[in-house]
């Protein structure tokens, strides 16, 4: 029999993927929207912003999947220092480590001899001993986590699907449409795409889907703004 606390797979793995979609999306939207706004505001040519949204589209992508791999390594390696380290506490003061878990229990509710057969059922195994300290005393549920490129792949194409929203309309229309033309064809699809991914955020904090979209987009609009007016002087002063 494993020793490995329940853990509710289905809730604890879609949820994250839900809010890494989520999270990148609405990256992806915000931050090459404002550079939108600014290069734009700078009163670049179409080609030239087009060159630019897709560069940090690409760099912002790579960005975020990097720091999603690295934090994910980092988390894994400091469970393993913090069970290593609990192991030799074990090992050298077993006497503290057996109270420590008798008060994690108390503070649960167990008292008398159903508390005393639960600790020495738990010191036992040194291993399910260890676990049970760490995951205490860290507040998580789940010591296992293997670094894989799924999440950073996630959050890679997440950022990239949110990105769009601003960058299609340079992309299909370059030849089609001036400038001025294609830049409000780009505001307006990422008005939407702006509502789309704060309505998503419903999946992950359970808030109203339309609150939540019209706040997403109240951030949207601040960032257009405040980069839309940095780039105007900008070109202004060049």
């Amino acid at each position: 029999m494993s020793n490995k606390p329940y853990e509710d797979k289905f809730h604890l793995e879609g949820g994250e993927v839900i809010r890494q979609i989520t999270f990148g999306m609405n990256d992806g939207v915000v931050s090459i929207f404002a550079l939108l706004a600014g290069v734009a505001g700078a009163g670049q040519s179409p080609k030239t912003i087009l060159i630019t949204l897709l560069a940090a589209t690409i760099a912002g992508a790579l960005s975020m999947a990097a720091g999603e791999f690295i934090s994910g390594k980092s988390e894994k390696q400091f469970f393993q220092h913090e069970i290593e380290q609990e192991r030799m506490e074990i090992h050298l003061t077993p006497e503290i480590e057996i109270e420590e878990i008798r008060l994690i229990y108390q503070k649960k509710g167990f008292e008398g001899k159903l508390l005393e057969e639960i600790v020495g059922q738990i010191i036992k195994d040194e291993d399910r001993w260890v676990r049970e300290m760490v995951i205490e005393e860290l507040g998580v549920t789940d010591l296992e986590q293997e670094t894989s490129l799924k999440e950073p792949l996630i959050i890679f194409f997440a950022f990239i699907l949110g990105s769009l929203f601003p960058v299609l309309p340079y992309l299909i229309f370059q030849t089609v449409f001036d400038g001025t033309i294609i830049f409000w064809i780009a505001t307006i699809l990422t008005f939407g795409g702006l509502f789309m991914a704060g309505a998503l955020k419903k999946f992950v904090t359970g808030a109203i889907w339309w609150k939540s979209g019209i706040e997403m987009l109240i951030v949207g609009l601040f960032a257009y703004g405040v980069s839309y007016f940095i780039g105007n002087l900008v070109g202004v002063a060049i």
